[in-house]
């Protein structure tokens, strides 16, 4: 009776205990892979939702800021001022009317200078880098303020539409620093054909003629920027085929140069080659695009009247 009460006791055998201990390990490894894997995958999407808003913030930045580019003819005597419209495959600088003043009091307006870039960084991966300088002088391309918009980018690739050609080009290049100079070599011109000719008239239609040349192409011969730009961002990833591709176009407003000293009329808005040109006093639901593109219903006229 007395053995019988001893084996009822009796604990564990080491073997047992070998084998629970064991048994308890190999799901404490389970447990913790299984731990490691959805923090992994927590941390790998919470890393790829931060590259998917750094991209977004960027295009939509470049998308806003081209949008209200320009260059302009009217400038001081001196010279001082120089807007420019300069695009490479991989960067453009331009000048544009998308500047937030922040500071009361400060020396700047809501014109500035933008350039966006790519830059080694010392991860050994290009950074997208945006300069702006608030106050437009006579070197656009030097000095401003830098920041960095988007880091390990791949490819940054630019390309501007040729509304003449109807094609994609890889470079454009508008720079206006010399527009009273131009303009006194127009009016001497026009005198000297005066003088030659004795007839005002023929001089000036001479002269309009010339311009109307120019209103009729859009490159960059005539200072004109692109009525669209293609932006395409390439942000890196572990797996080089897994790269993140982004792409956005933009439609450039002010495609023709400012010139105060002329009147513009907004027939000159209205080109046969770009129907969706802005139009003034004009709202969408005023025509059908797809009748314009094919030819069965003119452009509107403005409110104001016809052109």
């Amino acid at each position: 009776m007395t053995g019988h009460r001893l084996d009822l006791v009796r604990g564990f055998t080491l073997v047992e205990l070998m084998i629970a201990v064991s048994l308890l390990a190999m799901m404490g490894i389970l447990l913790g892979t299984s731990i490691t894997t959805v923090m992994g995958a927590i941390q790998d999407n919470r890393e790829l939702q931060d590259r998917y808003h750094a991209a977004r913030v960027a295009l939509g930045r470049v998308q806003r800021e081209l949008a209200m580019a320009y260059v302009s003819r009217h400038q001081a005597e001196s010279g001082a001022t120089k807007t420019i419209f300069v695009g490479k495959p991989n960067k453009l600088q331009f000048t544009y009317m998308g500047h937030r003043r922040v500071a009361r009091g400060g020396l700047e307006s809501d014109q500035g200078v933008v350039e966006y870039a790519l830059e080694k960084s010392s991860t050994g991966l290009a950074r997208l880098v945006r300069r702006e300088k608030v106050i437009i002088d006579d070197r656009p391309e030097k000095e401003g303020r830098r920041e960095v918009l988007a880091d390990g980018v791949r490819k940054l690739e630019f390309a501007y539409w040729s509304m003449d050609k109807e094609e994609w080009e890889s470079d454009w290049k508008v720079e206006i620093d010399r527009a009273a100079e131009e303009q006194r070599q127009k009016e001497q011109q026009a005198a000297l054909a005066t003088g030659m000719t004795g007839n005002a008239a023929l001089a000036n239609a001479v002269v309009k003629q010339a311009n109307r040349r120019d209103q009729e192409r859009h490159g960059p011969e005539e200072q004109w920027l692109p009525v669209r730009v293609r932006v395409r961002l390439v942000l890196s990833t572990l797996d080089e085929d897994l790269d993140l591709e982004f792409e956005t176009q933009t439609r450039v407003r002010i495609a023709r140069p400012l010139d105060f000293q002329q009147a513009y009329k907004p027939g000159d808005f209205q080109n046969s080659l770009n129907p969706y040109a802005p139009i003034p006093s004009t709202t969408p639901s005023m025509f059908n695009p797809q009748a314009i593109l094919s030819g069965q219903q003119p452009p509107p006229a403005p409110a104001g009247g016809t052109p």
